[in-house]
C-alpha cells in the first residue's frame, strides 16, 4: 500500500506520522484475512466527512481508494475504536472485492459488499457494528419487501437507500445489507466476511426474507 498525503497547504502537517502508522497498520491487519494488491490510498483534509467520526472513505475501483479527514474534528485524533483503522479495513474489503466480482451494479450487490465490508471490519477489530450498521428492526423492516423487489434493479436510488432522502431513512442500506450478510453468516458457521470477498450478491438473496 502507498498512502499519498494532499498536503501542498500543510493541512495535514500536525498529522501525517499518525495518518501513515493508523492506515498502513490496517492494511497489515487487513492483509492477513484477504488477498490483498498494490493500493493507493489517498489522502485529503476536507470537512465533507462523516462528522461522528472525523473521516470518509471511498473505494471507486480496484486498487484505489480515497480518504477524507477533518484536522478540525476532534474525533479524528481521539480514534475511538480505532475507527480509522476501521473505516480503512472497510474499503480494503470493497477494494479487493474490486478485484474480484466488482462492487456491483444492482440494489441487491450494493447491499451485499457493504454487508460484507461491515462484516470484515468486525471481522478484523471486534466492538461493535458501526452507528449506520445498527438501525432497529422497526426502521428497516418495512423496506424489506421493496428491497426485495429492487434486487435486481440497477435503476434503484443508491443515495437514497444508503444515505437517506424522503423515501428512505439515512443508512437504510448499510443496516439492511448488515443484517443479511449477518444471516448468511450464521446459516453458513464456517463463513467469514473475509472469505466471501469474491462471491455473487445472488447467494445472499435468500437471507433477505430471513431477516
Amino acid at each position: 500500500m502507498t498512502v499519498h498525503l494532499i498536503n501542498a497547504r500543510r493541512q495535514l502537517a500536525d498529522m501525517e506520522a499518525w495518518l501513515e502508522e493508523r492506515l498502513h497498520d490496517a492494511f497489515s491487519a487487513s492483509a492477513n484475512l484477504l488477498p490483498l494488491r498494490d493500493t493507493d490510498v489517498i489522502v485529503r483534509a476536507g470537512k465533507r466527512v462523516i462528522f461522528e467520526k472525523g473521516h470518509l472513505g471511498y473505494a471507486p475501483e480496484k486498487g484505489v481508494i480515497f480518504v477524507t479527514v477533518d484536522p478540525d474534528n476532534p474525533i479524528l485524533l481521539a480514534n475511538p475504536s480505532q475507527s480509522l483503522e476501521r473505516m480503512l479495513a472497510h474499503e480494503l474489503h470493497h477494494s479487493s472485492r474490486w478485484d474480484g466480482p466488482g462492487y456491483g451494479e444492482t440494489l441487491g450487490d450494493a447491499l451485499v459488499s457493504e454487508g460484507l465490508a461491515g462484516h470484515f471490519t468486525q471481522e478484523v477489530y471486534g466492538g461493535e457494528p458501526e452507528p449506520w450498521e445498527q438501525l432497529p428492526a422497526s426502521t428497516w423492516r418495512p423496506y424489506l419487501g421493496k428491497a426485495q423487489a429492487d434486487w435486481l434493479s440497477a435503476e434503484y436510488d443508491h443515495t437514497g437507500w444508503f444515505f437517506g432522502s424522503q423515501d428512505f431513512p439515512k443508512w437504510l442500506g448499510y443496516s439492511i445489507g448488515y443484517q443479511v450478510v449477518g444471516q448468511y453468516l450464521a446459516v453458513h458457521g464456517n463463513a467469514r466476511a473475509s472469505r466471501l470477498v469474491d462471491a455473487r450478491s445472488g447467494d445472499f438473496r435468500g437471507c433477505l426474507g430471513a431477516v
